[in-house]
């Protein structure tokens, strides 16, 4: 299965219980040799509108029912067979959104 950066994937973790949605924010070029996959899991969940937070609206393209929050700050990585599947993917306005949360999370933004 060809997984790439800004999917939206069915993940399995112990963490969180039962299978549920979450993004690929790992590059590319690792998403096959490395074993394991960066992602970000989604809440439909959706908290008061914050930055760290952004929103995928519910669509074919995304493949989810329910608009939902990627939690930025319970990033994880997982073993590549714990990816189920994948649901859709997000688009660019959502990516570079994604991408600012990421730097905040992370301490890139200098």
């Amino acid at each position: 299965m060809a997984i790439k950066r800004g999917n939206i994937v069915l993940a399995v973790h112990a963490d969180l219980g039962k299978p549920r949605p979450a993004v690929v924010v790992q590059a590319d070029i690792f998403n096959e040799k490395a074993g394991t996959i960066l992602v970000c899991p989604l809440t439909s969940d959706i908290t008061e509108r914050m930055p760290l937070r952004p929103i995928i609206v519910a669509s074919p393209g995304s493949g989810l029912r329910e608009n939902s929050q990627v939690m930025t700050e319970r990033m994880m990585s997982l073993r590549t067979d714990r990816i189920r599947g994948v649901l859709g993917s997000i688009d660019p306005s959502t990516t570079e959104e994604l991408d600012r949360a990421l730097l905040i999370v992370l301490g890139l933004n200098r």
